[in-house]
């Protein structure tokens, strides 16, 4: 075979002529030298505009303020490596001091989207109005802790309620690494309740995070090996105990992205109260063992439970009226779908609403219409 096959597409018959030649009868434009320049100039001006969005990027303001009804909102916040904790409501300067008299009152969506630097945000009372998604994927984060006067946010063991006539009535979010807060607390750590000593609770978890790193890759596993792999008994036994979160009684909503990649959550308690489970509520909680929807329920949002793996039983109650897309996708753990409706009384099913299991082909797993909850 000719060497020089090697270096284009054998379907051409010669190589592409990648050498810049004149073009005849396209007069200036056509000109060889004209085309090298101009080629140049676009990639410099390319070049120059990359090099000025990174300088943009890397130069941008770690906290970000619009002007909201009653203060400011919190637009966007940029975490350093420093910046363990995040105090929502007074409004800072770049130097970390703070503007008198003034008061963040609401979060933009996705403000804080991202964030691997913060464990613990602390929410004032002045602040008003905090979308579902505004600290979604802060991978570090362990609690959410809200001032006991806000008229409108609740904090349960650093997962953010949102209430209604003073009582918790949507759970809006369990931080990633809730669990290990709670652990904390169970070993007699205090909750924080200012800056000061939130930073010094989020040094102590960063200790315990990666004592437990190997122990926590143990219990993900279906047969985990037994050992406590550089723990103490009683730190093991409060890790495993916060693998399981029971949401607060009287909530009727199960919040767009509550507990999203809530990589450690083994089983949920939802109340009966519950009436909605809202878009990605438990979206890749790849560790959920038991999924129990209780009667009542009468929305499952799109995602919800989409990869939840390991859930062996899925039972959907007759109360429910319609399902979103995806919404067990691959939750592979089960062989059936147990639904208490008939087949003609169904709710309204969006696309790709089944798990998926996997021979040659992906196949929709099988629904049992007609059937009865056994896990009581």
């Amino acid at each position: 075979m000719d060497d020089q096959a090697l270096l284009y597409d054998p379907l051409f018959e010669t190589p592409p002529d990648t050498v810049i030649r004149d073009t005849p009868g396209r007069g200036f434009w056509g000109k060889a030298v004209v085309k090298k320049t101009a080629f140049v100039l676009a990639m410099v001006l390319f070049v120059g505009a990359a090099i000025v969005m990174s300088f943009s990027s890397l130069s941008k303001d770690r906290f970000s303020y619009k002007e909201a009804d009653g203060g400011w909102e919190l637009d966007e916040f940029i975490a350093a490596k420093t910046d363990a904790v995040l105090h929502v409501g007074p409004v800072f300067n770049e130097d970390d001091s703070t503007r008198p008299g003034e008061r963040t009152v609401s979060v933009r969506t996705f403000a804080v989207c991202g964030n691997e630097y913060t464990w613990i945000i602390l929410v004032d009372k002045d602040v008003l109005e905090i979308p579902n998604t505004a600290f979604y994927s802060c991978t570090s984060l362990l609690a959410v802790l809200v001032d006991p006067e806000n008229p409108n946010y609740y904090s349960d063991n650093g997962v953010l309620y949102r209430t209604e006539n003073g009582k918790p009535a949507e759970v809006m979010l369990c931080p990633a690494k809730n669990d290990l807060y709670r652990a904390m607390l169970a070993q007699g750590e205090t909750p924080p309740a200012d800056d000061a000593a939130a930073a010094a609770f989020a040094e102590k978890a960063k200790v315990l995070d990666e004592k437990s790193r190997n122990w926590i890759d143990e219990q993900k596993k279906d047969e985990p090996e037994e050992g406590l792999f550089g723990l103490t008994a009683a730190e093991a036994a409060a890790r495993q105990e916060a693998f399981s979160y029971d949401i607060l009684p009287g909530v009727t909503r199960v919040g767009e992205m509550a507990f999203a990649e809530c990589g450690t959550l083994k089983n949920i308690t939802i109340p009966d109260t519950v009436t909605a489970i809202d878009t990605m509520a438990f979206f890749k909680c790849g560790n959920l063992r038991s999924i129990r929807i209780p009667d009542g329920v009468e929305t499952i949002g799109s995602d919800a439970f989409s990869y939840c793996a390991k859930a062996p039983y899925i039972f959907i109650p007759a109360s429910v009226k319609e399902i979103g897309h995806h919404a067990f996708w691959d939750c592979g753990g089960v062989s059936e779908i147990y639904m208490a409706c008939s087949e003609e009384n169904a709710p309204v099913l969006g696309q790709d609403w089944l798990p998926k299991y996997r021979k040659l082909f992906l196949h929709d797993i099988p629904v049992v219409y007609n059937a009865e909850r056994r896990d009581g």
